[in-house]
Order: C-alpha cells, then sequence, then structure tokens
C-alpha cells in the first residue's frame, strides 16, 4: 500500500473551484471528469481501499494542465497526488512506448536518425506529415529536422555580455524546431545574454513523471544535472514551459529558471511589426508550472509596434496537446483543440502566437485540420522576425 501525506490529501475542502477551469470536465460530466473527484479516486486507489481499473481511467483522462492547482484557493498539490498514484499504475503499452520513445530520441542513435531523416525529408513541400497513431489519434506531426541537435555543446556570445544562461532546449526544439532555437539565442544575444547549449542533455523528464514513472524521471534528472555541473552559468533560460516546470519545481536547482520572454520583457529591446493581426495562446504550464504572469508575455507583443494584437476570450484555455494525452485521449483532446480553433477563428488573427513547442505543434495540426488559414508561430520565432 502507497500512502501520500495527510497534508497532501486534507488540503481538499471539496469546494469545486477547479471544476470552472478544467478543460476535460465539459466532455466528461461527471465527478470523476475533474480534479476534486479525481483526488478522491486517488486517495481510495493508494490507500488500497478501491482497485479498479476504471477509476484509473478517470485519472488518465486528465491532461494533466494543473490549472486547478492556478485556482486552488488552499494550494492543494495535485500534480504530486495525481503523479504518485499514476506510478503504481501498470503503464498500456502506447504510453510505455511514448514515454521510451523520448529517452530513444536523446541517445546517440536517435539524434542520428532524427538527422538524418530530417536532411531526407528537408525538401518536401509541407512542414506536417499526417500521422496515425495505434489509439485512432490521427495528428499533423512536424517533420524531423535536418538541422537536429546542431545547437549542443557551443557556446553564443552576446557582444556587451550582462550575464551567461545556460539554454536547456528541449526535445521538439532539438529534434523538430532548431529554427525556434537558434532564435531564442539570437534574441537573448541581442538582450545581452551569452548562452551556453549543453552537448548532452537529455529529455527533462517531465512527461516521464506526469505519467507516474518517478524511477524514469530520477534517472533523466541524475544525468542532466550531472550534465549542466560542466557549465558555468548565472541562471537557465527555457523556451519550453513544461522544460521549466520541472528544472524550476523538481530539480533541486540552485540557479533561477527563467522562460525566455520574462528576460526579454525586462530588456530595452524594440521591435518592428508589419501591420499583422496577431493573437497569443497562453500555454498552461507557463503559469500554472512555472507561474509566469500572462502579462509578461502582451507586454512584450505590445512592444511590438504596428502590429495588431487581439486577445481572445479563452486566451489561458488548454490547447488540448498535454504530450501523450492528445494520444491516449484522441477524442477527449480533439473537443478540448477544437473549443480553442474555435476560440482563435473569432480573433480573425492572422498569426497565432505561443511560447509552447507542444502547443505550437498542436495549434498547428488544429488550424490546419480545420483549414483557418491562420499561421502558428513560437513567441522566439515572431519576436525574432521583428527585430
Amino acid at each position: 500500500m502507497v500512502e501520500i501525506p495527510l497534508e497532501l490529501t486534507q488540503k481538499c475542502v471539496k469546494c469545486a473551484l477547479c471544476k470552472s477551469v478544467c478543460p476535460t470536465y465539459p466532455y466528461i460530466q461527471e465527478e470523476a471528469g475533474y480534479a476534486r473527484g479525481r483526488l478522491v479516486l486517488a486517495e481510495m486507489l493508494l490507500s488500497g481501499e478501491l482497485k479498479d481499473e476504471e477509476a484509473y481511467k478517470h485519472l488518465d483522462q486528465c491532461a494533466m494542465c494543473r490549472r486547478c492547482e492556478w485556482v486552488c484557493p488552499n494550494g492543494v498539490e495535485y500534480k504530486e497526488i495525481v503523479a504518485t498514484v499514476r506510478n503504481t499504475q501498470e503503464k498500456s503499452f502506447v504510453k510505455s512506448a511514448g514515454l521510451k520513445s523520448l529517452e530513444l530520441l536523446q541517445s546517440e542513435v536517435g539524434r542520428k536518425v532524427v538527422k538524418l531523416t530530417g536532411k531526407l525529408m528537408e525538401k518536401l513541400p509541407f512542414e506536417e506529415v499526417k500521422v496515425p497513431f495505434p489509439t485512432g489519434a490521427v495528428k499533423f506531426m512536424p517533420k524531423p529536422d535536418g538541422k537536429a541537435f546542431s545547437l549542443r555543446g557551443k557556446t553564443f556570445r552576446a557582444e556587451q555580455e550582462k550575464g551567461v544562461l545556460l539554454f536547456f532546449t528541449g526535445c521538439m526544439i532539438d529534434a523538430f524546431y532548431s529554427k525556434t532555437g537558434e532564435n531564442v539565442i539570437k534574441l537573448m544575444n541581442s538582450a545581452g545574454w551569452t548562452m551556453v547549449v549543453p552537448e548532452d542533455i537529455k529529455c527533462c523528464g517531465a512527461p516521464h513523471y506526469y505519467s507516474g514513472d518517478k524511477e524514469a524521471f530520477e534517472r533523466l534528472k541524475e544525468h542532466n544535472l550531472k550534465e549542466m555541473e560542466k557549465y558555468q552559468f548565472d541562471a537557465v533560460v527555457v523556451a519550453c514551459p513544461t522544460c521549466g516546470g520541472a528544472l524550476q519545481e523538481d530539480y533541486g536547482l540552485k540557479k533561477k529558471v527563467y522562460d525566455f520572454a520574462e528576460l526579454l520583457f525586462e530588456s530595452n529591446l524594440t521591435f518592428k511589426g508589419k501591420g499583422t493581426k496577431t493573437t497569443f495562446h497562453v500555454p498552461c504550464h507557463s503559469y500554472s508550472a512555472m507561474k509566469v504572469s500572462d502579462k509578461v508575455f502582451y507586454g512584450l507583443l505590445k512592444k511590438v509596434e504596428g502590429d495588431q494584437l487581439i486577445k481572445g476570450e479563452k486566451d489561458k484555455s488548454c490547447c488540448g496537446f498535454a504530450g501523450l494525452f492528445s494520444i491516449t485521449n484522441p477524442k477527449l483532446s480533439k473537443s478540448i483543440q477544437q473549443e480553442k480553433i474555435e476560440d482563435l477563428k473569432k480573433t480573425g488573427a492572422e498569426v497565432v502566437i505561443t511560447s509552447c513547442p507542444g502547443c505550437v505543434l498542436n495549434l498547428r495540426d488544429g488550424t490546419k485540420a480545420n483549414k483557418t488559414n491562420q499561421k502558428v508561430m513560437h513567441l522566439a520565432d515572431y519576436l525574432a522576425d521583428c527585430l
């Protein structure tokens, strides 16, 4: 029997405020479809009072966006409780394969395969490939990048250096969006920061932690901390809030972890737009895990002269990706994604901007599938174009 500390489970006073922000509840419409009910199930499963696969199924339907933590008046540590109970669950083949693929991706062989595949696919006249999954999910996935992992082991110096940042690139930027990584470096160099990219960083382990594979998370964390110790730096910077959340909350780092937008917001950089109508999707983990205020993103975007920024009514709603969630819960993910796409369409924006590579993937999938003709860009790519 696995137990969780009473102070964790008893913090929930069953106020149901979490119901109002849960992305899955509107499509499940039952008590086990949002945090309050899932916490009860989690406690019963961990105590041994309940041994029901249906209960685990309800926990698997959680996107782990952690919006419930964001609004919780009592500070219930939902992530810790659900991750603990998921650690007692036997993983499905799809989930196990997905988590293993992230480790394989960052292996020596995996990096070579991704880069070679990217080079072979470089001249294909499209950015995404329609991929079917065994769970019934069908998604437009980014092509592997021919320049994958090209930033690794390099130092990019600023002309007038104010400090050194260790850039934790993350799996998606490494393998699929290397241009975004280049643009993060370009922006931070322009703001006076020298950027160091470690040679052998692995996956941050957040997908493993959220899925309940704490053993794999600890293994990845130990490797990454040893690799980071090889470098001299003042702080860590990320362009993926899920990576940032893991580093900030679970790595025990003594150095501060920044979303790159936080440092740009404080800089004196100016940006010139092209008269484009834009809107911004605020990634869930940027405010629920990293605790970055959306005022940072909107304040930064308002520095872009000439462009028209239109705020969506549901700018902070979940996009439906949540990593493996979109593969293991395809119908639920699509419903959440559809709500987001409808809100983006209402803005009339030509360009949808976000600061999470996972959200970029899922929003591109949604806009492409719904033929909205809206371009989706990572914030770093957008700002670099306007620098």
